[in-house]
Order: C-alpha cells, then structure tokens, then sequence
C-alpha cells in the first residue's frame, strides 16, 4: 500500500513539471513574438516613359500546297490502266489514268450516226428546197404550197441537225473524261485506286482517285494577331526559319491577307508565297514566322513588373501626393521587359516598378 502511495506522489511530481515546462516554453515563445519586428517593405518607384517599342515577333505558320486537287472520276467505268503513283512528278496535260466504259462507246458510235443521217438529211432538203426555187422563176410551174413545205422541212431538218450535233459533242467529251489528265504540273502525293476497280457517280468512293499537288511553289500560312494586324501589309518582308534546316533564316513578302479578323481567335490569315525550286519545304511542315513591328510614335511604355493583371482588371500603382493610387490601363507591345501601356497616364509620372496586389490603394510610399 504504502509502495503504491509513493507512486502516484512521484507520478504527480513528475506530470507538475512536465505542465510547468510546457507553459514556460509558450511562455517564452510569446514573449518572441511580441518582440519580433517586421520587416519593412520597400517599394522600387520609377517614371512612365515615352519611347516606340519596335519588338520582334515569332509566330507559327504552316506550308501548304500552291495548288492541291482531288482527283475524282468524272465518267463511270472501270480503270484500265494507272500511269502513275504516288511520288511521281507529272506535267500539265499528262495522262494520269484511262478508263474503260463500253456502254459509252457504244452511245458515242449511235450519237455520230444519228448526227450523219440528220446531215444527210439536211442537205437534201436544202438542194429540194433550191431546185423549187429555180422552177418557181417561170410561173405557175411550182405551187405556192409546195415551196412553203419545202422551206418549213429545210428548218426542220436544220434544228434537227443542230440537235444532234449537241448530244454528239456531249457524249465526245463524256467520253474524253475517260482519261484522266493533269490540269498542273505537280506530284502525286496520294494513290487509292488500281486497274479493274469501277469509279464514277454509280460507284462510292470514301477518297480521291488521285491527289495532286504543286510543290515549286507553296503558301506558308500564318494566322497574325489582332495586336499586330496593323504592322503587317500586302508585300511586307517577312523572315522565317524552319526546323528541319538548323542555323538557316530564308525571306519572303506578304502576298495575300484575307482581310477578316478570326472571331474566335482574333487573328488574319497572312499568305507569304514561297519559290520552292530544289523541294526543300513540303506541305505541311512548319516554320516560325519572324514578324517585325514598327512600334507606334509616342508611346507610353512602363517596366512590365508594374503592370498588375487580375481576374477583374489591369493596372499600374501611381504615386500621388505620395500615396498610391490605382490606374486602370491596358496593354500594348512588350519587348525586353517594357510594355505599352494605354490609360489614365502621362509621361514621367511616378510609378511603383515593383507592384503587388497586396499594396492597398491609399497607402504611403516612403
């Protein structure tokens, strides 16, 4: 008994001290707090300037084709023969496929004979026609009925003529579709069919017999935004570099702009015309456009650190009479850490450089 006494007195003793302990140590932790001191801020004023930004601006374009078609039949029939593949370079007018249609030929052979016989028919009735002229010189000896028939068949057969002319060059040219040929020089980039397979309206095809496209001469594409469409104009000189030739920086113009801005994306689609000789670019690569801006005269330009952009606005801290105060801008051009700044300013007013969002509206700049 007297063994667990002492015990519970040392236990007591022991658990008094630790308490004891625990309150001298928030004690102390306290008492630092109170002492400690903060830490002044300190706030980089400086001016507005006014200077022309001039920066360089990098965009992506893409290569495409300076002329690019899909060749679909414009007959039905059967491929009879395909003189070329993919990768093949063909000239203007170059018989790329031939097809086969019997049917066709067959209607071609009628449509020539029922244009004949309409001729023959016609130069008969215009030498019947002449030879009751002749007569009707003497009187009475060709009927006044009989001329007027033979004039009225003459006009008949003539149209009849005319009409079968028509459905005979129709069915010609039909029939010319029948080989297909290249309306540019260019290359084959793409192949889907092959001999004995059935093309044309009668037959689905998901893709082109034939693609061709004209790699001499491309379109490089880049789409400018709305902050620089000012800056670029139809024969501007632009500079592009292209990944796959390293250390290389080539020169072009400006030679169509499409004059809309994207709504979605606010931005023009720019044409540069690129001469592509020796097949160094292809369609579809992509190259880095190296647009140079002329800047506006008379700018007002600040570090770009004192520009605060929030979820509700953007601003600059100005220094009046010593206190902060908030001024709402928008921004322009930026280039080697100044930016173009357009709102309630003027030149060589005080700013804070160093701006932050917790700098209360108000407060004292020392």
């Amino acid at each position: 008994m007297k063994t667990n006494l002492l015990y519970i007195g040392l236990l007591a003793v022991v658990s008094g001290g630790l308490l004891t302990g625990c309150h001298s140590d928030e004690q102390t932790g306290e008492r630092k707090k109170r002492t400690k001191k903060p830490v002044p801020q300190t706030y980089q004023v400086g001016e507005v300037l006014e200077q022309r930004l001039a920066p360089t601006i990098q965009l992506p374009g893409e290569f495409r084709a300076f002329q690019e078609v899909n060749l679909y039949p414009k007959a039905s029939g059967f491929v009879e023969k395909v003189l070329v593949d993919r990768g093949s370079e063909v000239r203007k007018g170059q018989t790329l496929m031939v097809l086969e249609a019997p049917e066709l030929e067959e209607q071609l052979v009628a449509a020539r004979s029922k244009y004949l016989k309409a001729k023959v028919m016609l130069t008969a009735s215009q030498d019947h026609y002449k030879r009751l002229l002749i007569g009707n010189r003497v009187p009475g000896s060709v009927s006044a009925l009989d001329l007027e028939t033979a004039k009225s068949r003459l006009m008949a057969d003539s149209v009849a003529l005319v009409g079968e002319n028509a459905n005979f060059q129709a069915l010609q040219k039909l029939y010319s579709y029948l080989e297909v040929k290249a309306p540019f020089d260019g290359v084959i980039t793409e192949r889907n069919v092959h001999p004995g397979a059935l093309v044309g309206s009668g037959a689905k095809l998901d893709r082109p017999m034939l693609v061709l496209q004209q790699h001499d001469r491309l379109r490089l594409l880049v789409d400018v935004p709305e902050t620089y469409g000012s800056q670029v104009h139809r024969g501007s000189g632009i500079a592009f570099t292209v990944n796959s030739l390293p250390g290389k920086e080539f020169q072009g113009k400006v030679s169509r702009m499409s004059g809309n801005m994207d709504p979605q994306f606010r931005s023009e689609t720019v044409e540069i015309d690129v001469s592509n000789p020796r097949r160094q670019f292809k369609p579809g690569m992509f190259a880095e456009i190296i647009l140079s801006s002329n800047g506006a005269p008379e700018t007002l330009v600040v570090p770009s650190s004192a520009v605060i952009t929030s979820t509700e606005r953007q601003y600059i801290i100005k220094l009046d009479d010593g206190k902060a105060k908030y001024i709402e801008v928008k921004q322009g051009h930026k280039e080697k850490g100044l930016t173009e700044v357009f709102g309630g300013i003027r030149a060589n007013d005080k700013i804070i450089v160093n701006a932050r969002e917790d700098i209360e509206e108000g407060t004292v700049i020392n």
